[in-house]
């Protein structure tokens, strides 16, 4: 069964009104999440829940957003079809158009039971571009349910 989360990754370009949740200009965004049975299907869960909303996860452009996988209540998940878990799609939410640094992302090809995996996107730096703006992405996996996160992203460099 594929899953898919769906969240909004917002960019702006105002330094201001940055919540105790975000990181300091000059740091990657790191989101934990886990996978989780819910019934007899495998979800994405976040290990704090704030961070699906885009005013707390605040990311920055000549950095990174991480999602860090600590548990796997699922057990081990590999790769079926396109991969175990990573980004479905990341795209302007105003257009819809995919976001130019979409290809860049990595993916998961095994997510092993024990132990912690990574997947992110690199934000290129706002001298190559104007990344500022509202984006959504899905999290999916061959076989791993969605949730609905949202990610903000602030200028800086």
């Amino acid at each position: 069964m594929r899953l898919t989360l769906v969240a909004p990754l917002v960019v702006t370009a105002l330094a201001s009104c940055a919540s105790k949740a975000a990181p300091p200009p000059g740091a990657d965004l790191t989101i934990a999440v886990f996978l989780a049975m819910d019934g007899n299907k495998c979800i994405v869960r976040f290990e704090d829940t704030g961070l699906k909303n885009a005013d707390r996860a605040i990311a920055w452009t000549n950095h990174a957003v991480i999602w860090q996988v600590t548990n796997k209540d699922c057990g081990e998940k590999t790769k079926i079809d396109k991969k175990a878990l990573g980004l479905q799609y990341l795209k302007v939410k105003s257009t819809g158009k995919p976001a130019a640094w979409f290809k860049d992302c990595t993916k998961l090809d095994r997510v092993p039971a024990t132990g912690t995996v990574e997947f992110r996107c690199r934000i290129p730096s706002s001298a190559t571009g104007k990344w500022e703006g509202v984006y959504e992405y899905v999290i999916d996996g061959d076989s791993v349910e969605p949730a609905d996160p949202g990610i903000g992203v602030k200028k800086n460099g």
